[in-house]
């Protein structure tokens, strides 16, 4: 199966940086949204991510240029689905619109792969009222798709091998670095280690341990210099020394023991812990000095130098460089 021709369901912030990505890479692109201002937007917003992409020269200009040739935005779902070969749902975090959406393209597109952009919710429950849930499947981005590489690819029950692999090589072939989850579960891999994160994070917060500002630097002067460039797994081995992460395991776990015990375990956000961040976050010199925008800007520029960094570190390491 030749992907050439996608599908974009739902173009806000995820949708219309997928359709960008798709654009630049060569693909032909249908766009829909519900609310047509979204999706007038959009065309907008997809020429300003292809612009930056050549500003960064991460793409030539002419390919910038050219991208938004690409793009069709259509006012039907059924128009702009029928003669996609794969289509990439980002609609509301919902089951039930979901659903209602792949139910409606299951209808009018019989052979396409349908993904979705989802950031937890099971593809089990998303595909079971489909005709032919073997063709669905999670492929959920990391914010923005167009920069991260990282995809998670998540099968559902009923979700064939082939679409696994097809979808897979698909990612691969747009210079993704695709991940399979073996076993579906809510959040998948990166929200759940994130959501822990940040779950301890609120905690240190509402306990008056550190600032919001704090925090933020904590990880990225620490432990976030490092996940640029490896794992906690890889990260535990090399603080272990020559003994490496066994070592370290078996002479940190007590005081490990210690810190999980004074940690809270919500089972969801207390809402004066979530107001006290909020808040903070008002008052960072980042959020006060720019607009919305503006920090997006920074931070997409700032992505692009880790990016090249990890990129020089996976060229170092050899055929594993090609994989994505």
């Amino acid at each position: 199966m030749i992907i050439n021709n996608v599908a974009c369901i739902g173009v806000g912030t995820i949708g219309h940086s997928w359709a960008t990505l798709f654009a630049v890479k060569g693909c032909n692109v249908s766009i829909y949204d519900v609310n047509i201002e979204v999706s007038q937007n959009s065309l907008k917003n997809i020429k300003a991510s292809a612009a930056f992409l050549a500003e960064m020269g991460l793409i030539e200009r002419k390919v910038a240029e050219t991208a938004p040739d690409k793009i069709r935005i259509t006012e039907d779902l059924s128009e702009c689905v029928a003669k996609a070969d794969y289509i990439q749902e980002s609609t509301f975090e919902s089951y039930d619109v979901k659903q209602k959406v792949f139910l409606e393209i299951d209808r009018i597109n019989s052979d396409a792969i349908i993904a979705s952009s989802t950031s937890g919710l099971l593809m089990s429950k998303i595909q079971k009222n489909a005709a032919k849930p073997e063709r669905c499947i999670v492929a959920h981005p990391w914010n923005p798709p167009l920069l991260l590489r990282l995809v998670e690819l998540v099968p559902g029950e009923t979700t064939s091998q082939q679409t696994i692999r097809k979808t897979y090589e698909f990612m691969k072939d747009l210079g993704k670095i695709p991940v399979i989850v073996k076993r579906e579960i809510p959040g998948f891999i990166g929200n759940r280690l994130q959501a822990a994160l940040w779950r301890e994070a609120l905690s240190i917060i509402e306990n008056g341990i550190a600032t919001v500002e704090d925090v933020d630097r904590v990880i990225c002067a620490g432990p976030g210099a490092r996940w640029a460039i490896m794992g906690p797994f890889l990260t535990f081995h090399l603080g272990g020394g020559p003994g490496g992460i066994e070592y370290l395991i078996d002479n940190i776990q007590q005081s490990m023991s210690e810190w999980y015990n004074s940690m809270d375990d919500w089972k969801s956000i207390p809402y004066h812990a979530a107001r006290k961040a909020i808040e903070e976050v008002k008052q960072l010199p980042k959020t006060k000095e720019k607009t919305f925008k503006e920090l997006t800007e920074w931070r997409d520029k700032k992505l692009v130098k880790v990016l090249r960094i990890q990129e020089d570190s996976n060229h170092e390491d050899g055929p594993v460089a090609q994989h994505g």
